[in-house]
């Protein structure tokens, strides 16, 4: 059933033998320029050699030759024919249009990258609705993605188109409040203990407490004339009415 009678055998045995060997081949697969390389150097070559075969391969792009500049208008045809002959000086040195598509190409992108980006600080929701500016956008003419009012115009449409969905977004939320959080108000101060103020003109053992009971008011209403004459409240305004002589 087995070929040598052992599963284990069958399975061992080699799948190409000395008869299947080639003659003449070489030993080593590699070309002569990769052997005794390191790997990393392999690499490099062959990314080397990819780089030439591409710029080989690739055209160069055709050089644009400068339309001739047209000869100026003689003395005579300026006095025969003044109109044409401004216009053929003007020509001269006008842009033509494929220098202008250059120029047009080249800057376009900046200038529509301002426009945008003016209308993005000047509105700081401009986020939110961004893709939907950009795809009212897209159906704008060229011309007019660098002008920034027809940006903030189409944002200005893009948010209405949007209201329901940024009102959600709104109502889902946590409310965020702009009111300032302050520290905890700075504590009244101490009332004056009446029995610790010195007085000048009583005895050592008296105090201010001593002459509110001699005067029989609080110590309360003590404190607050003591403020009045001392500058800090204001005194009972007075009228002299005696007439002069």
């Amino acid at each position: 059933m087995w070929k040598f009678g052992s599963p284990w055998l069958y399975f061992a045995s080699p799948v190409f033998g000395p008869g299947d060997r080639v003659e003449g081949g070489s030993p080593d697969p590699l070309e002569a320029e990769l052997v005794g390389k390191t790997p990393a150097q392999i690499v490099q070559i062959m990314k080397d050699r990819e780089g030439r075969l591409r710029a080989e391969l690739t055209p160069a792009p055709p050089r644009v030759t400068p339309p001739p500049e047209p000869p100026q208008p003689t003395n005579t045809e300026f006095w025969n024919d003044p109109n044409a002959s401004v216009d053929r000086k003007i020509a001269a040195k006008a842009m033509t249009k494929e220098e202008f598509e250059r120029v047009r190409l080249s800057i376009g992108p900046s200038l529509i990258w301002a426009a945008k980006q003016m209308v993005k600080e000047k509105f700081k929701d401009f986020h939110r609705v961004e893709a939907k500016v950009n795809e009212i956008m897209a159906r704008i003419p060229d011309w007019q993605h660098t002008d920034p009012n027809m940006w903030e115009t189409v944002f200005i449409q893009a948010r209405g188109m949007e209201h329901e969905r940024l009102a959600a977004e709104d109502r889902a939320a946590p409310l965020i409040t702009s009111e300032r959080v302050n520290a905890g108000g700075t504590p009244p101060p101490v009332s004056e203990d009446l029995n610790k103020v010195t007085l000048p003109g009583l005895q050592p053992h008296q105090t201010a407490a001593h002459v509110c009971e001699k005067l029989g008011v609080s110590h309360d209403s003590y404190r607050k004339s003591s403020k009045e004459l001392d500058g800090e409240g204001r005194l009972p305004l007075t009228v002299d009415n005696r007439s002069t002589r």
